[in-house]
């Protein structure tokens, strides 16, 4: 009779090795497979993170108290934003103070050194010569966030923002830009203009 119980023992025994064999073979295969989800979702949000860049930015003052500030935004991540906010000094500045132009936002007209412009609804002449040319530039007064695609700039003036005065005139002013996720914050002086 012990023959029997010592047979039947084995068999169990055998059964046991095969399925915990199965077992760490399904665990390992269903950590392999979290372990490249994982991966593959890091990279992806590596990839598109939301990044913007200001650059060319200036703020003039004039002698009878009227302002403007211009400055470059470009987005340097991975998708589309839309600027949401922007503020001087942390001071909101309204959409309706804000003039911005796409088009004609290219590597080239960003980088040129913008001038003080007060009459935004007729362009901006970018290159001060007093004349409307083929690469000056229109602005259109923003009716909602200004929208960029990947690698695309916007060249943006502010009529009149934060209040800022004739006395303001030498002093640092903090321009904040928040497009979603991203932002940008820069220290820019206030130039007088007569």
């Amino acid at each position: 009779m012990q023959t029997n119980m010592e047979f039947k023992f084995q068999k169990r025994r055998g059964l046991g090795t095969v399925i915990a064999t199965l077992i760490i073979l399904i665990a390992s295969v269903i950590l392999g497979a979290g372990v490249i989800f994982f991966g593959g979702s890091m990279f992806q949000t590596n990839t598109q993170q939301e990044s913007v860049k200001v650059s060319n930015s200036h703020i003039w003052v004039a002698t009878n108290n009227t302002s403007t500030a211009a400055f470059a935004v470009q987005n340097t991540g991975g998708k589309p934003i839309s600027i949401t906010s922007i503020s001087i000094r942390g001071l909101s500045v309204p959409l309706n103070l804000v003039y911005g132009n796409t088009v004609d936002a290219t590597a080239t007209n960003i980088q040129t050194e913008f001038i003080a412009d007060y009459d935004l609804s007729d362009g901006v002449d970018v290159d001060a010569d007093g004349v409307q040319e083929a690469f000056d530039i229109g602005l259109d007064p923003a009716t909602g966030p200004v929208s960029l695609d990947q690698g695309k700039a916007v060249i943006i003036y502010l009529d009149d923002p934060a209040s800022i005065d004739a006395i303001d005139a030498g002093q640092s002013m903090t321009l904040s830009i928040q497009a979603g996720q991203a932002s940008a914050v820069q220290s820019v002086s206030v130039v007088s203009q007569n």
